[in-house]
């Protein structure tokens, strides 16, 4: 019969024991609302294709103010068909050439101030992603957060309504009180009954989508605790805005289009140089080599249906991207000043909920059970009305952080 040594039988009880540990952490494991957050900044495929798009105008804007390449030209001229020699004729030679293209006017520098705000443009572009990602996540966490809380209010709701039926069982049973109450108290249970799949079915839905951020960790449990959100800033600047940012960044780039438009009235220059070498005659004759210098210039003659067309066009986009701009501005002017405004009535009503109209509404409900109300009908109802603020106040909690996360996306915060 096999025998285990003391230190195999230690070694399976350390092995047990770290696996044990780790399930158990793994089942504390909460997904809190920061945890969403890093990581989804982490692994969103929008967010990375938004920092490749910064790399490759970061790319375009080295590159696109450079001269273009200059090319290099070989050959042979004037060679004779009757022989092909290189050494028959007084003009054949062998060339070599060098020729280089200069874009007209300052269209280089334009390029490159196009590039520039381009580059502008997707950094900001990048910095809208990763504001409307984490408000995404924390809009998607925040729901999640309803109905899973709002599910542990109903189970704490439910034990009291079977508390209100058999109260009022008891009581028709002693002939006290009449079945319509019987009747109304299993309405309320059947309330609580009847919310709970469709808070599962939400609870689901929520998880899904931050699984489309966060992969498996959105079947982490949530904690019990509504996470504070950071505070809002005393005021609002749409100039720091990424999307503001964009659309000044794009009116940029369509200004140095502009420019490039008129860089076109002006001629482009072709430099070219070459050598040509010329072979000793038969009779052993020098020939001197020969250079050639030559300037080209491009003669823009039909401006009225090339140039001045094409400056018209960037002229009008120009325009647009000036409209967008301020339409930008007002835009998100409005969002926060309505989003402010929700936000501070929600706020308010969550004050009165908790502070006033919840704790009636449960010592209503205490005192109906307890025989202080003059009619048991009244039961049910109270414990309806106890459900309905309940799961009210959560929801206000959660619209009222919700809000703040739309202020934060505006904000930065």
């Amino acid at each position: 019969m096999p025998r285990f040594s003391v230190l195999s039988l230690t070694g399976i009880f350390i092995v047990l024991s770290l696996a044990t540990a780790h399930a158990s952490a793994a089942a504390d494991a909460v997904l809190t609302l920061a945890e969403a957050e890093r990581l989804a900044l982490e692994r969103a495929p929008g967010l990375l294709r938004a920092r490749a798009n910064v790399d490759a105008a970061a790319e375009r804007a080295v590159y696109e103010g450079r001269l273009p390449d200059p090319q290099l030209t070989l050959g042979a001229i004037n060679v004779p068909t009757d022989t092909y020699k290189l050494n028959r004729e007084d003009m054949t030679m062998t060339m070599v050439g060098v020729r280089q293209a200069f874009p007209p006017g300052d269209m280089l520098g334009a390029r490159t101030r196009r590039a520039e705000q381009e580059l502008t443009r997707e950094q900001a572009r990048l910095e809208t992603e990763r504001r409307n990602l984490l408000r995404q996540v924390r809009q998607t966490w925040l729901e999640l957060y309803y109905a899973t809380q709002s599910l542990r209010v109903l189970e704490t709701l439910r034990p009291l309504a079977r508390r209100d039926l058999e109260a009022a069982e008891g009581r028709y049973r002693a002939a006290q009180d009449m079945q319509r109450a019987v009747f109304r108290a299993r309405q309320a249970l059947a309330r609580i009954d009847e919310r709970e799949p469709m808070l599962r079915a939400q609870a689901e839905r929520s998880r899904a989508q931050l699984g489309r951020w966060i992969g498996a960790a959105a079947r982490a449990p949530l904690p019990a605790a509504l996470p504070l959100l950071s505070a809002l800033p005393d005021r609002f600047d749409p100039a720091r805005h990424p999307e503001w940012l964009a659309a000044e960044a794009e009116l940029g780039a369509m200004r140095a289009e502009v420019d490039m438009a008129r860089q076109d009235y002006k001629p482009g220059v072709m430099l070219d140089l070459q050598y040509g070498s010329r072979r000793p005659m038969p009779d052993g004759t020098e020939r001197p080599d020969m250079v050639t210098a030559m300037v080209t210039f491009d003669l823009p003659l039909f401006r009225a249906k090339r140039q001045d067309r094409r400056l018209a066009e960037r002229q009008a986009k120009e325009a647009a991207a000036r409209y967008e701009t301020e339409d930008k501005r007002r835009e998100l002017e409005s969002m926060y000043a309505a989003m402010l405004a929700e936000h501070e009535a929600i706020e308010a009503r969550v004050r009165v909920f908790e502070e006033r109209l919840l704790p009636n509404i449960r010592r209503e409900a205490e005192s109906t059970l307890a025989g202080f109300a003059r009619e048991q009908v009244e039961l049910r109802d109270a414990r309806m009305r106890q459900i309905d603020a309940e799961l009210e106040l959560v929801r206000l909690r959660v619209d009222l952080a919700k809000t703040q996360a739309e202020l934060l996306y505006l904000t930065g915060e």
